[in-house]
């Protein structure tokens, strides 16, 4: 069960990096005229869908390859790398159509 073990924290540890440094860097704002929704309220449908694919890839793929038996190597390449380098593309194109605003 090592294994399983070093998923999910390779899966927390990923969670942290896309959201910590958003709630760690926000400007201080003199005064709010709205008060601020809880973080699960301001996500959309799209946003919950993209989160949820990526658990459900992760954890079939995790099942499926069984990486705790050896095949560490095939479950980054199919599991891991896949999400990775999906919420990474996205992230950076969101930050281009920031620019351009």
């Amino acid at each position: 069960m090592s294994g399983l073990t070093e998923i999910l924290l390779i899966l927390l540890i990923v969670v942290v990096l896309f959201f910590l440094p958003r709630m760690v860097s926000r400007p201080a704002s003199p005064m709010r005229k709205v008060p601020a929704q809880p973080l699960l309220k301001k996500m959309s449908g799209r946003w919950r869908l993209a989160i949820l694919a990526s658990v459900i890839w992760l954890a079939a793929m995790a099942l499926w390859l069984q990486p705790w038996t050896g095949k560490r190597t095939l479950f980054v390449a199919i599991g891991a790398a896949p999400v990775v380098v999906g919420w990474g593309v996205w992230w950076v194109v969101s930050g281009f159509k920031q620019k351009r605003r």
